[in-house]
């Protein structure tokens, strides 16, 4: 009788340890797209590199490794993998602008980054903004998908839409665009890329902050830990140390 009840007290007990370590061994699925110098897709630069590095990608992978959990990243178009954290539990978007739309759609972990949305003018160009009210006198482009659409169209712009934000470049370029909203180290970046030089600022429509954010099934404890340690790496410096290397 007593052996009986023993066994049955192991049993729960190593049961529960490994529901207890299979939660902790489950793999965190991490999506991202080429965004740089954000998230880098290193195989397209001539470096021989394969995987992903950039600003964001440092700032989380030092973050999964600091709290033990199994992850691994996947480089995918914006869009699924934006839908992969809107479907899959214990998968995290990033770099993810947290906006009031988006709210209520993710459990977040940040902010990993800034990114503050600007108007990109070319350089010969003698537009003025003032106020978002001098906006709605020129085209601006953006980018489907982006926040930077959702920003625009609540205070009354239309943009231009475009499948992918290099065409915003290429349109700017060409003068079919007057303005073009981007990330203000993204815009630039990117603009280089295809021979785009000296594009300037012409005004800052929102400073944002850029999160992973998580399947709304992904435990609150995974979460809660992800920004205690991304809080402690805040607080001892290591955020800071490494944006320096992208500025």
């Amino acid at each position: 009788m007593f052996g009986d009840c023993l066994h049955k007290v192991f049993v729960v007990c190593v049961f529960g340890l490994g529901l207890s370590l299979n939660a902790q061994a489950q793999d965190i699925r991490l999506t991202t797209e080429h965004y740089p110098p954000y998230n880098i897709d290193l195989s397209l630069n001539d470096s021989g590199r394969t995987g992903i590095g950039g600003f964001s990608t440092e700032i989380v992978r030092e973050m999964m490794r600091r709290s033990g959990y199994f992850y691994k990243f996947d480089l995918l178009s914006w869009k699924r993998a934006y839908a992969s954290a809107q479907e899959e539990e214990n998968t995290g978007v990033f770099s993810t602008t947290r906006t009031e739309s988006r709210e209520k759609l993710f459990k977040w972990v940040g902010p990993i980054a800034n990114n503050n949305y600007v108007l990109l003018a070319r350089s010969d160009s003698n537009i003025v903004i003032n106020n978002v009210e001098d906006v709605k006198n020129y085209t601006v482009g953006a980018y489907r998908g982006s926040a930077a659409v959702a920003l625009l169209k609540k205070v009354g712009i239309k943009p231009e839409l475009v499948r992918s934000d290099h065409l915003n470049v290429l349109k700017l370029n060409r003068k079919r665009i007057d303005l073009w909203i981007s990330g203000n180290l993204y815009g630039p970046y990117l603009a280089k890329q295809y021979g785009v030089a000296d594009l300037k600022e012409v005004f800052t429509m929102r400073e944002a902050q850029m999160y992973v954010a998580f399947n709304l099934q992904t435990d609150d404890s995974i979460v809660d830990k992800l920004n205690k340690t991304l809080k402690a790496m805040r607080d001892q410096g290591f955020i800071s140390k490494v944006s320096e290397k992208y500025r």
